[in-house]
C-alpha cells in the first residue's frame, strides 16, 4: 500500500506546463501517483485532505506542495489541470464527478468506483464535460518486482527478453 517507486525523471512537459494537485490522501498509492507525474515533468501545486496529519506527512515527501484550506480551493484553482486522489474507494467516483465538473481531469487510485450507478454517473460526466477520468493501476507498472525486472532487462543482465508477464497473488 505504501510502496512508492521512484524512477528516473523523464519529462514529457516543461516545468509549469502541466500543473496538478493532490487530494484525498487515504491510500498510500497517492505517493506513487505523484512520483510518476513529477518524473514526467508535471508540477505539483496543492495538497488537500481533511486530516492535517496526512497533509503534514505528504509535505515531508513533497515540500513543494502548498496545503490547501479546502477541497473547493483545489477545485477552483485555475492553474491546476488535474487532481490526483486516493480517496476511500466508495468516495472516489463522487470526488471524480466534482473534479470533472470543476473543469479538471481526474486521476484516481484503483478501484475507481464501487457500483454500476457510479459507473453510469462517471460516464455521463465525462461525456458532458469532456474531461478525463483516469485510473492508476499500480500493479501493472509500479511494483518492486516489475521495477527490478525492468532494471535488469535494461542492464542486459538476464539476456534477450522475449516476453514479460506480471502476475499478482492476493490473500
Amino acid at each position: 500500500m505504501n510502496y512508492a517507486p521512484e524512477g528516473k525523471p523523464c519529462p514529457v512537459v516543461k516545468p509549469g506546463m502541466f500543473v496538478f494537485s493532490a487530494a484525498a490522501l487515504d491510500h498510500g498509492h497517492i505517493y506513487g501517483m505523484c512520483n510518476g507525474l513529477i518524473e514526467a515533468g508535471a508540477t505539483l501545486k496543492y495538497v488537500y485532505d481533511k486530516d492535517p496529519v496526512k497533509v503534514q506527512a505528504f509535505l515531508k515527501t513533497y515540500p513543494m506542495a502548498v496545503p490547501a484550506e479546502s477541497e473547493n480551493q483545489v477545485l477552483g484553482d485555475p492553474d491546476t489541470h488535474m487532481i490526483a486522489a486516493a480517496a476511500v474507494t466508495n468516495e472516489r467516483c463522487p470526488l471524480g464527478i466534482r473534479v470533472m465538473k470543476a473543469g479538471k481531469d481526474y486521476f484516481t487510485d484503483k478501484a475507481p468506483l464501487t457500483t454500476l450507478e457510479q459507473l453510469a454517473d462517471a460516464q455521463k460526466t465525462v461525456r458532458e464535460t469532456g474531461r478525463k477520468y483516469m485510473v492508476y493501476y499500480s500493479e501493472r507498472l509500479h511494483v518492486e518486482g516489475a521495477v527490478l525486472a525492468e532494471q535488469l532487462i535494461h542492464a542486459g543482465v538476464i539476456g534477450r527478453v522475449i516476453q514479460v508477464l506480471g502476475l499478482a497473488l492476493t490473500d
